[in-house]
């Protein structure tokens, strides 16, 4: 049944009430971590802002942040977000606009050190990728490379590294905030492997199956199960999206399952498209369990159901609209 939830105020200039929504959604994480961590020692929230820093201005707004006499960051909050941007006019920006901010001069693959597990962030920036909140917001789709014979989706396994991280003494859990382009732009191989990939899955847990029937759409759900269908670049836009929406959570379950850690896909949306670029968002809580590496199948399958607690779309108004 379809339910209707948190309908956002117009009245926030020219901005999008879409992502306005999404945001708020982010803040009230915030708002988790400032209640049950507030004297962490780890950021509470690491975000590729923008020049804009929208997202920070609303934490700001929310009262999650204390500012000085002259709307500078106050000297005890300053570590409580860190922005990332590597771009010169717009860290000037966010410098000019929110005096005192924690800024880090990278782009997120260089903060990461890459992919790969044998190099590692630095002490700070170390500290800064244990943040209690990840917020990666990227204005492109999901990408992927073929290396040496495995296919490869670079910002998921930035989400991996991020646990492996995170699971450093004292471990902690996590919650990711992803937003990509809600389109597929892969080569055939990558559309052969996310094919199979899908497959296995429906034949693995058969809850997991159904509910993509369910969200997907008999048709939709048909082409992929079909071993000659139709690339998935072909696909209607909203197909697209909707695929988008089932992989990803899907990926980031297989890659992190089997080293303890439980994955709730809190929110997983989508938003946009018409003229403007189709979006999906997810926010994925990250919970280490030690028990969990000796039953990593069933973490597995429980992970999985999860990817459909709570899907939707936010319309172009800001409301939630939830479809399972």
């Amino acid at each position: 049944m379809n339910e209707r939830v948190r309908p956002v105020d117009r009245a926030m200039g020219e901005d999008h009430p879409d992502k306005v929504a999404i945001r708020s959604l982010w803040t009230n994480k915030v708002r988790e971590v400032a209640e049950h961590n507030p004297n962490s020692s780890v950021p509470w929230y690491l975000t590729l802002s923008g020049a804009d820093g929208r997202d920070i201005q609303q934490i700001i707004e929310a009262g999650l942040i204390s500012l000085t006499e002259v709307n500078g960051i106050a000297e005890n909050d300053k570590r409580r977000i860190v922005a990332v941007e590597n771009n010169n006019q717009a860290i000037t920006r966010l410098q000019k606009k929110f005096v005192g901010l924690t800024i880090r001069e990278a782009d997120f693959r260089s903060l990461l050190h890459g992919e790969g597990i044998f190099a590692w962030p630095g002490n700070e920036d170390f500290e800064f990728c244990r943040a209690h909140i990840v917020n990666i917001d990227l204005n492109a789709p999901l990408k992927a490379l073929m290396i040496e014979g495995q296919i490869i989706f670079p910002v998921l396994e930035w989400v991996k590294k991020l646990c492996h991280i995170h699971s450093r003494p004292p471990k902690m859990n996590w919650t990711l905030c992803l937003t990509l382009h809600g389109e597929v732009v892969w080569p055939e191989d990558v559309n052969n492997y996310a094919r199979m990939f899908i497959q296995e899955n429906f034949n693995r847990e058969p809850i997991f199956a159904e509910s993509c029937r369910q969200f997907l759409g008999q048709a939709l759900f048909e082409i992929l199960v079909q071993d000659d269908g139709p690339a998935f670049t072909d696909l209607e836009r909203s197909d697209q999206q909707q695929l988008i929406m089932v992989i990803v959570p899907k990926i980031i379950t297989r890659l992190v399952h089997n080293e303890g850690w439980k994955v709730l896909t809190e929110h997983n949306l989508s938003y946009g498209g018409g003229e403007r670029a189709p979006m999906v968002t997810w926010i994925v809580e990250f919970a280490w369990d030690g028990n969990a590496a000796a039953t990593p199948d069933n973490v597995y399958k429980e992970s999985l159901r999860n990817i459909f607690y709570n899907i939707g779309e936010v319309t172009a108004d800001g409301e939630i609209l939830r479809l399972l």
